[in-house]
């Protein structure tokens, strides 16, 4: 490359010194110019050619940059000494049939349990029509029915209830369903008594729903203990 340069830059300068050297007799001899103007023609020709000069190796430079480019071997794999890593799916985990009898039944079990402790327990601070709804209720969570169908029931219409026992009862469907999270429980006993709950916020009821043991008419049932005795 060096060589090639230290070619070219002497054939330019060859190339120059004749270009300006008959620039100067022609403006001198044929023009009947001033010497002065001679040497001004040697400096235009000069700067013409070194123009070009630099003109034409720049395109001569971008050439063969090109044509490197173009043949370089693309690089794969095999060149790295490296197979393609194969693409890894995880395998699901398929549950045996057993398995999944049994969690069911256990659920089912669950929902029958809840169900009777609805029956025997909370349904007696109730008005006898709303047994139905309260049963259905069990399965409205058992479901994940979040928008669930609301009782309409006062707190007075209830044979002294407070809005509490409502905590204790949603806490004994999370811990014995785990259907919904214990978040997402509490809007769900929201929307199933609204009156009774419209001035509870959410996060009151999270605050409340838990373990701790409160003296309330429905009391909180800790979830290794049954909740009909």
């Amino acid at each position: 490359m060096n060589m090639t340069k230290y070619v070219s830059t002497n054939i330019y300068l060859m190339m120059t010194l004749f270009v300006c050297a008959i620039s100067y007799i022609y403006v001198v001899n044929g023009l009947k110019c001033h010497a002065v103007l001679g040497v001004c023609s040697i400096g235009i020709e000069g700067v013409i050619s070194h123009s070009v000069y630099v003109v034409l190796l720049s395109m001569c430079k971008e050439g063969m940059t090109r044509h490197k480019t173009s043949a370089r071997k693309p690089v794969v794999s095999e060149d790295l000494g490296k197979k393609p890593m194969p693409l890894r799916t995880e395998e699901q985990e398929v549950l045996p049939v057993q398995e999944i009898d049994a969690i069911e039944t256990n659920r089912q079990a669950a929902i029958t349990q809840c169900k009777e402790y609805i029956r025997k327990v909370v349904a007696q601070y109730f008005p006898e029509k709303l047994m139905p709804q309260l049963l259905h209720l069990v399965d409205e969570y058992a479901n994940g029915i979040i928008s669930c169908t609301p009782i309409m029931i006062a707190i007075n219409d209830t044979k002294g209830l407070r809005p509490i026992d409502f905590y204790h009862l949603i806490w004994i469907l999370w811990t014995r369903l785990n259907t919904l999270d214990r978040r997402v429980s509490c809007r769900f006993i929201k929307n199933a008594f609204p009156m009774i709950l419209e001035n509870t916020n959410e996060e009151t009821i999270y605050r409340k729903m838990n373990d701790t043991y409160v003296k309330c008419t429905i009391e909180n049932i800790p979830k290794d203990e049954p909740l009909i005795t």
